[in-house]
């Protein structure tokens, strides 16, 4: 009887991870499959942590070909910046002006996407980093660990990751004014936290883990709900 029991017991597990996992041929996002998780780490002595909250589901801006001009400003501005005076093309009317040889008639387009910028999971976001300012966040691919974006003393505050990277690392801008929006999907984090402002000294090892990006609801999720900051999200499950 007590191994018809466990035989049951194991079925029954067997079918709740079916039921919660990704579908085959789904465009899908397991948060426990892939090792996503909410990760708190203790840091020096007493009672001092941080956790990292491994999911974002970014802002949709209506967007423009990097480095727009700006006529008013006289400078060129940031790409989600869309004023009253640039017209805001379809994806077709883009492509048709293109094909018609006038690539400078449709530099922003509409983002359909714009209706699920509710804020919540917006930016990457590490509970107590204001603990410690003397930090260095990298955002690198998971596959060959391409370094991706750079950020020096991040704090939740100023220069926020919004799942965005520079077109054009040489130039040397990490702010948006020359960004691409990455795509759904898991990417990398390395997180090194230094004693000095100088960052010399290092407290502790590299923290690293992998995260999500979710744009819209055709992205599916699983697990994801308990590993981000805003559980009500409702692009999350």
């Amino acid at each position: 009887m007590k191994n018809h029991i466990s035989t049951i017991i194991c079925l029954l597990g067997f079918a709740a991870l079916v039921v919660t996992s990704c579908k085959k041929d789904e465009d899908c996002i397991d948060c426990k499959a892939n090792d996503i998780i909410k990760t708190t780490i203790r840091l020096g002595s007493g009672d001092s942590t941080i956790t990292i909250y491994p999911v974002m589901t970014p802002s949709n801006h209506d967007m423009c070909d990097s480095m727009v001009y700006h006529s008013v400003k006289g400078a060129y501005v940031r790409p989600y910046d869309v004023y009253k005076y640039q017209k805001l093309c379809s994806v077709e009317e883009a492509i048709d002006s293109l094909k018609a040889g006038n690539d400078s008639a449709c530099p922003c387009r509409k983002n359909l996407d714009t209706i699920y910028n509710d804020q919540k999971n917006s930016y990457f976001y590490i509970e107590n980093i204001q603990k410690f300012p003397y930090n260095k966040l990298l955002i690198k691919t998971v596959k060959d660990s391409t370094q991706m974006r750079t950020y020096l003393n991040y704090d939740n505050r100023n220069d926020l990751f919004i799942g965005e990277v520079p077109m054009d690392t040489t130039l040397g801008y990490y702010q948006h004014n020359d960004t691409r929006p990455l795509a759904s999907g898991i990417f990398a984090y390395y997180l090194i936290i230094y004693k000095d402002e100088m960052h010399q000294t290092i407290i502790g090892d590299t923290i690293k883990g992998k995260f999500a990006i979710v744009r819209n609801p055709k992205v599916k999720t699983r697990n994801c709900k308990a590993q981000a900051h805003d559980e009500d999200d409702p692009l999350l499950k």
